[in-house]
């Protein structure tokens, strides 16, 4: 009876030692709590329309000098999460017969959490490719 009743607890003992421990699983896919700053850097001082989104949240921004960055603190993130920043030129030049006084410049796009870069992009904006520029970025 003995020999039994130690071999049930032995097995018992194997068995709850092979299930997995959640804490072993290699991270958390609750969310977490960080800070999102969303940048944009240029080499020519214009302004500019730009739009944040934090999944179904958007914020829009007339910007009359460059440059931009806003920060949402210690927002919470899960997997899934979308990111997006939207940048459109929006300056003013005159055209005459000797010209346009547009030059052409390049805009930096960068989405950071917790100060570390998340996504970033550099667009060359031209006269006839001043149209919208994005990055967007889904967080696993």
């Amino acid at each position: 009876m003995k020999k039994s009743l130690f071999a049930i607890l032995f097995f018992s003992c194997l068995i709850i030692s092979c299930i997995p421990d959640d804490s072993d699983s290699g991270g958390d896919d609750g969310p977490i709590t960080a800070n999102i700053r969303f940048e944009v850097v240029t080499t020519r001082n214009s302004e500019a329309v730009i739009t944040t989104t934090i999944d179904n949240e958007t914020d829009t921004e007339n910007v009359e000098n460059l440059p931009f960055s806003l920060t949402y603190s210690q927002t919470e993130i899960e997997a899934g999460t979308y990111l997006r920043l939207t940048y459109l030129e929006n300056g003013s030049y005159s055209v005459s017969e000797e010209g346009s006084s547009w030059t052409d410049y390049s805009a930096v796009l960068t989405i950071y959490i917790n100060n570390s870069v998340a996504a970033t992009e550099t667009f060359d904006i031209t006269e006839d490719n001043s149209g919208v520029k994005q990055i967007d970025l889904t967080i696993n």
